[in-house]
Formats: structure tokens, C-alpha cells, sequence
């Protein structure tokens, strides 16, 4: 899975700046983390620290970034060198890496989508759970069980699934991201049931599903009908969890 993006670090920046879901991404992580103030945070998939460093900005103490891809990781590092806020980032596969310490908070802007199958998922989010404090959350934005490729065209909004292939626990897709320099990446859409279990046998006690949230300013800025294919037809959903 690490390869997939060694290569497409600057265009999957291009797709935060000029994509319009990483819009309704942002807004709706951030109303579900609330005050971050002081927080430890342990931030997974992190990519090339685009979250990260928002969340060192809205007040967290600290945060450590997490990809399986050193190369993604170099580009965050590069940005932390270049633009200091504090932030540190290391390169492990959440469903191997080790306890890194007590954290109120882990984040995951896509992560849970990348495991194959029930099996890693409860490895990744077992590692997730021993990474945190009692009472401590988990805010993931993940791929939504209930998106069908046919449904809806998503191309306005920078991107769109190419494939959806069933198999057993749920369908591998690949999506296709629309900026300058178009690039694929292969994800995976577990069952809901897949999800819940998982999550479970992780030691989480609670957990909750939250239907992403268009800002009430991209609403005025675009109008309602244009975000009506993604309202019908969303193709990434929030989960929070929380020991």
C-alpha cells in the first residue's frame, strides 16, 4: 500500500487545494474533534502533514504524524523543516506499529479504507486503541459503506471511482483523482458490519457514524443543488470512537 503514494505527494496536495471534497472533509473533522486545545495527537495516514499541521494550528500541544510511505513522509518532514510548527513524523503500517505513547486523540483523514480485509482492520485499529489515553477518541474519516459507483458522477468535486469490485467483506475500488496530473489509488469499502465488529474487538466501547456536513459557506458559494449528487450518494463518512 506504501507505493501508491511514493509517487503522487505534490498532486495529492494539488487535490486538498483545488478539490472541493477535501472542503466538506475539513469541515466536518473539525467540528467533530471540538477544542483541541493542549491535546496530544497522534495523527495517522498523515500523508504529507496537510492535517497535521492544522491541527498543530488549532491549538494542539503536540502531534505526531503517521504514513506507511517514506516518501510522503520526507515531503512532510521537508515542510516541517521549511515552515516550523513543532510537529514530528515517523514512518510505520498502523496495523504493525508499536505503542509510540498516551495520546487524547488519534485522527485519521483515510486510513480504515486501506485495509483489505477484517483481519488488518482490527490490527490497525487495535494499534490505535493501545495508543490512547482512558477515555480517549479516535475521529476517522473513512470510505462509506453504502456509496454505489452508479449512482452518482462525483468528477465535480475532484475526483471519481472507477472501479467498485465485490468481494466477500466488501469492494475494492479504485479512484481516480482529477488535478493537473491525474492519479489512481486503490482503496477499500468494508461493510458496515465489517466496521462495527471490528471496532469492538479493538476494545473500543463506543463508537457512532456521522453523515459528512457541507459547510454553510460552500453552500453559498456554490449553491445547494451543486452538492446535491454527493448529499445522495456520499462517498466518505466520519466515525468516531472512544474507549
Amino acid at each position: 500500500m506504501s507505493t501508491q503514494y511514493d509517487n503522487v505527494g505534490v498532486n495529492y496536495e494539488d487535490f486538498k487545494a483545488q478539490g472541493k471534497l477535501p472542503i466538506i472533509e475539513k469541515y466536518t473533522f473539525f467540528k467533530l474533534l471540538g477544542n483541541i486545545q493542549g491535546k496530544h495527537i497522534l495523527d495517522l495516514a498523515c500523508g504529507s502533514g496537510f492535517y497535521s499541521r492544522l491541527l498543530k494550528q488549532e491549538g494542539a500541544a503536540k502531534v505526531i504524524g503517521i504514513d506507511i510511505s517514506k516518501e510522503m513522509v520526507k515531503v512532510a518532514r521537508s515542510k516541517e523543516n521549511n515552515n516550523p510548527v513543532g510537529n514530528e513524523y515517523q514512518v510505520f503500517d498502523v496495523a504493525t506499529m508499536p505503542h509510540l505513547g498516551d495520546f487524547d486523540l488519534a485522527t485519521a483523514v483515510y486510513l480504515l479504507n486501506y485495509a483489505q480485509n477484517k483481519e488488518i482492520l482490527i490490527k490497525m485499529l487495535s494499534n490505535i486503541h493501545r495508543n490512547l489515553v482512558d477515555k480517549g477518541r479516535f475521529i476517522t474519516i473513512t470510505a462509506n459503506p453504502g456509496f454505489f459507483i452508479n449512482k452518482s458522477d462525483l468528477s465535480k468535486y475532484g475526483l471519481k471511482v472507477v472501479k467498485q469490485e465485490a468481494f466477500s467483506e466488501g469492494y475494492n475500488c479504485e479512484i481516480e483523482f482529477l488535478t493537473d496530473s491525474p492519479f489512481n489509488i486503490n482503496v477499500f469499502q468494508l461493510h458496515q458490519s465489517i466496521y462495527e465488529s471490528a471496532i469492538k474487538e479493538a476494545g473500543f466501547k463506543n463508537f457512532s457514524w456521522h453523515n459528512m456536513e457541507i459547510p454553510p459557506e460552500a453552500i453559498k458559494e456554490y449553491g445547494e443543488d451543486y452538492w446535491q449528487d454527493f448529499l445522495e450518494n456520499p462517498c466518505m463518512i466520519a466515525l468516531s470512537c472512544s474507549n
